[in-house]
């Protein structure tokens, strides 16, 4: 694993932060090709090379025989050229790839050759890459921010609720040191001033225009935006804050566990198992395990996917409400520590009974 952060909050809130492409992808590949070869596909392509990754991009065609071509009459061959083709518009912003950028931007961007953040642990700015050649970023004046362990990444300035400081991450709760003031939640900004306003930052938000292009920046708006509105899955959907719980969180009432169950064996059993404890990502903890003891950090992967990985959005409900009850289900789901168990002497530990995190849904 890699790209861990410090400390044991930060450690925790960037479980799955760490895994490197190749290795997921990989494990991917094992269980869908390996185990049954029906499942060859773009999965297959990606784990071969990129020659053949390509291949899965385009079109199906099948070939024919060759075609002799007639001779150019010279009537056509002097006509006007026909009017440019009009440019297509724009395709609509990806709301869950803009997620994953808020998760973590330079792994879904594949940037880690070109970009590393200076390291917190020196006092002189010594990565590599963005504006200034070290692994900073800059304010919305031009001077730079120095990494103090977040990483620059989103999550860690806003949070996973994207309350920022009245969130999980405030200072009620986690305290997170890097936790900034912003709730992104009750921002009333218009979608075109919180897009430029990513671009350029302020006084303690990174401009992320000087490393994300404008199909980024217009999917992490549109994340922010759908997700604010409610057309996106709500944190307060699926959990809700609670200083007196472990991780200051409680699952919301009103789930249906047995849905769940469902949802979890046509959406997630493939890859993770039905048990939930295979293609674990750390090593150390199955998918049950981690729902029940960091569910602001799973429900957000549930929603958005894993940033760099082929895991996308596993919710496609048309409401934002619908995807925060299906979510909110297969959590509830996993509370269950016999259907989805610890991985077999490796968990440093589960929930114990009567934890409130899951609280009633905890079997």
């Amino acid at each position: 694993m890699t790209e861990r952060l410090e400390g044991k909050t930060e450690g925790r809130r960037g479980l799955w932060a760490g895994h490197t492409r190749s290795w997921y992808e990989v494990r991917v590949l094992q269980r869908r090709v390996g185990q049954g070869g029906q499942r060859t596909g773009w999965l297959a392509g990606l784990a071969l090379g990129s020659a053949l990754g390509a291949a899965h991009c385009a079109p199906s065609r099948t070939a024919g025989p060759p075609v002799a071509t007639a001779p150019v009459p010279a009537a056509v061959a002097t006509a006007p050229a026909a009017p440019p083709t009009p440019e297509l518009a724009p395709a609509e912003p990806d709301d869950a790839r803009g997620g994953r950028l808020y998760d973590n931007w330079r792994t879904e961007r594949r940037l880690s050759q070109s970009f590393a953040a200076d390291s917190p642990k020196t006092p002189e700015p010594d990565g590599k890459g963005g504006p200034n050649g070290n692994g900073t970023l800059n304010d919305g004046a031009g001077r730079p921010i120095l990494n103090t362990g977040h990483d620059y990444r989103l999550v860690n300035l806003f949070g996973w609720d994207l309350r920022g400081a009245d969130g999980v991450d405030g200072p009620a709760y986690h305290a997170g040191p890097h936790v900034l003031r912003r709730n992104l939640l009750a921002d009333t900004r218009s979608a075109s001033e919180i897009q430029r306003w990513l671009a350029e930052g302020d006084a303690e938000t990174p401009a992320y225009g000087q490393v994300l292009d404008a199909r980024d920046l217009a999917d992490l708006t549109a994340f922010l935006v759908k997700t604010r509105n409610a057309e996106l899955a709500r944190p307060d959907d699926i959990f809700q804050l609670d200083a007196a719980a472990p991780e200051d969180y409680v699952l919301v009432s009103g789930a249906d566990p047995a849905r769940g169950r469902e949802l979890y064996g046509y959406t997630c059993a493939d890859c993770h198992g039905k048990d939930g404890r295979e293609l674990t990502l750390d090593g150390m903890q199955s998918v049950g395990t981690l729902a029940r003891s960091i569910a602001y950090d799973v429900w957000f992967k549930i929603q958005n996917g894993l940033a760099g990985s082929p895991m996308k959005r596993q919710v496609l409900e048309k409401t934002g409400a619908q995807s925060g009850r299906a979510v909110l289900d297969l959590l509830a789901a996993l509370c269950d520590r016999k259907t989805f168990p610890a991985l077999r002497g490796r968990d440093a530990a589960d929930v114990q009974d009567g934890d409130p995190r899951c609280g009633a849904y905890l079997k």
